[in-house]
């Protein structure tokens, strides 16, 4: 227990923002500088017309694969969980790999390797000298199975933790454990990604036989975690949370295949992270599995408050390329990651299926824009209204997130009675004819909303044609390239 041996003065400034007559302080949202998206729901909208909702659309890189399994030591069994890490501070991307050794007397040991890129294309595995393989320990392996007894597959997730005070325990990893008791997760810390050590004992029992993962949830001060559950002999996506990443409530099933769905048809892995980039956002790319075949393919699922997911379940996020190394099974990695300025999506696949052992496997990459998981699209015309908005003053500007080439996206500003700001009509507009993440809105050859954020609440209509409007960000132009 800690205790103030002397009295402390707590001043609270409360900041108050007016709401216009009409305007119940509800009925407004309250926009900071992060990016607002219109995801699968009404969060944003009061009224739409010819749009429909259409998922995020990706392109693999045509370096794939970017990682291939070439070493001995990776040879000695097959390529499994996968866990990848955009870290900004370092301007490193960081992977942390795992081998899955062939079954001996009903175990199956593995090792967890270590590799990086500059560009998150190009990968070097460096060699560490940490353990040795054929008398030599110059190989990327960090470490072989933490488990004295290895009885299954401890499945790797790795987290940087950049407010953790104590810098031994930097990164934080969550992984399957076995004690007396049972199986479960346990936690392993480390300064720097590459040594790390393990706490002895389960620190949540449960048989979460999959990729489970953690994150900071900034939105409710929290670690949040989602495992593996089951519901009616089926695999589902349960959520739990803790306030230093040891100690775990029991998970709650959150997500699960729907009664319409075919029979075979099962959640293999949760697959969730919080994109940082936009306020309320958590993505779902989950691990899809035909029982039958063995086939991994992938779905889409959002969310605004990760635990009610909208999961696109008539059409895959990611499926294999008929003839190709990814032919089999695709299995994407949960990261928020950037590359070359768009959003990166790594995958783990192979020309066979994911439990076969023959075949190859690697490490792919595909690509989409930034922000782009959904988005409204107009096949000929649509519109798109807002609810009320309240922007903080200054001079700021409007950017959309959008897809625009060879159509067009017209602005117009009301006010909250609905009628047209004077200057930010439709057609005092520029039109929108470009696709990308960080589109400004000028009218009249001007950006500047002051006149507009100044009168209060304000709603923006979007006039499509032939476009896909995914979000938009009201902010001073000077931070729009800097912020998140």
């Amino acid at each position: 227990m800690h205790v103030l041996s002397r009295s402390v003065r707590i001043t609270i400034t409360v900041l108050v923002l007016a709401v216009p007559a009409g305007i119940r302080a509800g009925d407004a949202l309250v926009l900071n500088r992060q990016a607002e998206l219109f995801l699968h729901d009404n969060e944003l909208i009061q009224e739409q017309s010819g749009l429909r909702l259409v998922p995020a659309r990706l392109r693999r890189h045509a370096a794939n694969p970017v990682l291939v399994i070439d070493r001995p030591w990776e040879r000695q069994g097959i390529l499994n969980y996968v866990t990848i890490l955009h870290d900004e501070e370092e301007g490193l991307y960081r992977m942390w790999y795992q081998i899955l050794r062939r079954a001996r007397e009903g175990t199956n040991p593995s090792l967890c390797l270590y590799a990086q890129s500059r560009d998150g294309i190009r990968w070097e595995k460096p060699e560490l000298g940490l353990v040795t393989f054929e008398g030599s320990s110059r190989n990327n392996i960090l470490f072989l199975d933490p488990n004295k007894e290895p009885r299954g597959t401890p499945v790797y997730w790795v987290e940087k933790d950049y407010a953790e005070p104590d810098p031994q325990r930097r990164f934080k990893m969550l992984l399957n454990r076995w004690d007396f008791r049972g199986r479960g997760v346990g936690i392993g810390y480390s300064p720097d990604g590459i040594h790390w050590r393990f706490t002895s004992y389960v620190n949540r029992m449960g048989g979460f036989d999959a990729q489970n993962l953690f994150f900071w949830d900034d939105r409710i001060g929290l670690y949040t975690g989602y495992f593996r559950t089951h519901v009616l002999g089926k695999r589902a996506v349960g959520r739990g949370t803790s306030p230093d990443a040891f100690h775990w409530s029991a998970p709650v099933t959150v997500h699960r295949i729907g009664d319409s769905e075919p029979i075979n048809w099962q959640i293999y892995g949760p697959g969730i992270f919080k994109y940082s980039r936009a306020r309320h956002v958590y993505v779902m790319y989950m691990d899809g599995y035909e029982a039958d075949s063995e086939i991994f393919r992938s779905q889409l699922g959002l969310s605004r408050d990760g635990i009610h997911f909208h999961r696109f379940s008539d059409g895959y996020f990611l499926d294999g390329t008929p003839g190709q190394w990814d032919a089999g099974s695709v299995r994407p990695v949960p990261a928020e990651a950037v590359v070359d300025g768009q959003m990166a999506v790594f995958y783990t696949a192979s020309d066979h299926t994911l439990h076969d052992w023959e075949g190859t496997r690697g490490v792919g990459l595909a690509l989409f824009q930034q922000g782009a998981f959904a988005g409204w699209r107009a096949q000929g015309n649509g519109t798109l209204l807002t609810r009320p908005l309240l922007a903080k003053r200054g001079d700021p500007s409007l950017f959309l997130n959008a897809e625009a080439e060879g159509g067009q996206i017209e602005v117009e500003l009301l006010d909250a009675d609905g009628k047209t700001l004077p200057g930010f009509s439709r057609a005092d507009c520029q039109p929108v004819t470009e696709n990308g993440s960080l589109l400004e809105v000028k009218w009249n050859g001007q950006g500047n909303l002051a006149p507009a954020v100044a009168r209060g609440a304000f709603r923006i209509r979007l006039h499509l044609r032939d476009a896909t409007i995914y979000g938009f960000r009201v902010i001073r132009p000077e931070s729009a390239a800097v912020l998140f």
